[in-house]
């Protein structure tokens, strides 16, 4: 491909307390067979050497580092740097966290599945591996009265590509202009499930076209089962989602999600009682109650309590 039609591509990454990933992160992203043009980093005020390890990169002109003065979620530092990057005027945005590697690769299939479909999608996506395919990165919005998010079924992973309604900022490729109509994530959601409300109103535009040869080697932990007591992240999970679906889905799906997450907080306090972590139990009870009663009356933002460093008790 020429110099000259090649498309302008720029990468975000949004990064908090990883060095040793970001490290990883950031030289995928600079030995890309197509190079991104720049490369925004925003760091979440970070207190593990990060801010000296990019300090050490201001030599290089591709990259943009944003520092900010507090931790702001993901769902701060993705709305800050997609800010960012749409000032930079490019044709794409690349959207990941700091423990996505991108294969050598990735940039070239992107662009090639842009030459391809990029007069019917203005979103494009690949593939994140964590031992494995971990199918709910990509789903779908089913269901009619009550809506439904299914992950696209792994066989179609083998298939060139798939289109879906939702991805996560873990390999997503936004063209920049749709940022002019729909705005930036919301970074009052502060972690999860802003990536999911970002895309349900990139879903009012176009479709997300998963192409399946652009591979994201994603370094996240495998998820903890349901013998645990709710720690502060899943405070967003839960508040998050039902602010999320009293906004896209409707009064029907947000109370039937609300009553699944009263159920599950039942199971999980069963289980724990059953273990004899009565202080975990009344914990688990309390942040269920506080995320749904928040979720219900739109209250967002950073918790009083809940927010990072935050333990349950045993």
């Amino acid at each position: 491909m020429e110099e000259s039609s090649r498309e302008r591509h720029v990468l975000l990454i949004v990064t908090y307390n990883r060095k040793e990933l970001l490290k990883e992160c950031i030289h995928a992203a600079c030995h890309q067979t197509i190079p991104y043009e720049r490369i925004v980093v925003i760091d979440n005020a970070s207190t593990d050497g990060t801010q000296e390890y990019l300090r050490a990169l201001e030599g290089d002109g591709r990259l943009q580092v944003i520092r900010e003065s507090e931790n702001l979620g993901g769902a701060g530092g993705f709305a800050h740097g997609l800010t960012a990057a749409h000032a930079l005027s490019p044709d794409w945005i690349t959207i990941i966290d700091d423990d996505a590697i991108l294969r050598p690769d990735f940039l070239e299939q992107i662009e090639a599945a842009i030459q391809k479909y990029g007069t019917q999608y203005e979103c494009f996506a690949g593939v994140p591996l964590t031992q494995g395919i971990r199918p709910g990165h990509r789903r779908r919005v089913m269901g009619g009265l009550i809506k439904k998010e299914q992950a696209v079924p792994r066989e179609e992973y083998d298939l060139e590509s798939f289109s879906c309604d939702i991805g996560s900022f873990c390999g997503l490729v936004i063209a920049d202009h749709l940022i002019e109509k729909i705005g930036v994530p919301r970074k009052e959601y502060f972690i999860w499930y802003d990536d999911t409300e970002y895309c349900l109103r990139i879903s009012r535009y176009t479709k997300i076209l998963n192409w399946n040869k652009a591979v994201i080697d994603h370094k996240a932990p495998m998820e903890q089962g349901s013998n645990y007591a709710a720690g502060w992240k899943e405070y967003y999970g839960i508040r998050n989602r039902i602010d999320m679906s009293r906004k896209h889905y409707g009064r029907p799906t947000t109370i039937y999600i609300i009553f699944k997450k009263r159920m599950k907080s039942i199971l999980l306090q069963m289980r724990l009682c059953a273990r004899g972590h009565f202080a975990a139990a009344a914990q688990t009870r309390r942040l269920y109650h506080t995320a749904i009663r928040d979720g219900k009356k739109g209250v967002l933002g950073l918790h009083r309590i809940y927010r990072p460093g935050y333990h349950p008790p045993e």
